[in-house]
């Protein structure tokens, strides 16, 4: 498996420790590579790192699945879009599937503030349009706030860029909470969240 974009490495450990015989993982940040090698060295688990950019990556090996979690919507430009695509083309084996999470592009900006209750909200312009910059925020434990900066392309755009690239099957794929989740709060909790999900799943296969 390939873990594409995730920072320190949190996913690619869950990889691991799931059903994943070799998991790499692909950052652009040196720092973010450091702290995935500090955790392996603390916890050794076989997961193996590269600092690399994403978007003109090519590996000498292929992967039976990529994993990408809010990778694609740092693209700004379909062009940009296409490039990531691209890559995650030449890193499955034929019939290797791509999954990911996104923020969802479907959703009008009046919903933006829907989720405030979760400690996530989104920003954009007035008049949103292909390429414009939704800044996310999250709200820690502690209450302070953290924000990242991605960017609109429609789901039209995506699908087109996916395509492009030589992805096939390219779906999204609404999330669900676990058992687990359902009864850690109470009832009717996540009511809010689906009613307007700005995170969704994706996936495809070459």
């Amino acid at each position: 498996m390939l873990d594409l974009g995730y920072g320190e490495g949190t996913n690619t450990r869950l990889l691991k420790k799931g059903a994943a015989a070799d998991v790499l993982g692909v950052d652009i940040s040196h720092e973010m590579i450091r702290l995935a090698e500090d955790a392996e060295k603390a916890e050794p688990l076989g997961c193996r790192y590269r600092v690399a950019d994403v978007a003109d990556l090519s590996l000498e090996e292929s992967f039976d699945l990529v994993v990408g979690a809010f990778l694609l919507n740092h693209a700004s430009k379909r062009v940009d879009l296409v490039d990531f695509c691209a890559a995650i083309a030449r890193a499955l084996k034929p019939g290797g599937r791509f999954v990911g999470l996104n923020l969802n592009m479907a959703i009008e900006p009046e919903h933006y503030d829907d989720c405030r209750k979760y400690g996530r909200w989104q920003t954009t312009t007035a008049e949103r349009k292909e390429g414009d910059m939704i800044s996310v925020f999250h709200r820690n434990p502690d209450g302070s706030e953290m924000r990242l900066d991605n960017y609109y392309l429609s789901p039209e755009t995506y699908a087109a860029a996916a395509a492009e690239a030589g992805l096939r099957d390219f779906a999204w794929i609404p999330l669900t909470v676990s058992s687990e989740g359902r009864d850690a709060f109470p009832s009717g909790y996540w009511d809010d969240f689906f009613k307007t999900p700005q995170v969704v799943g994706m996936e495809a296969r070459k």
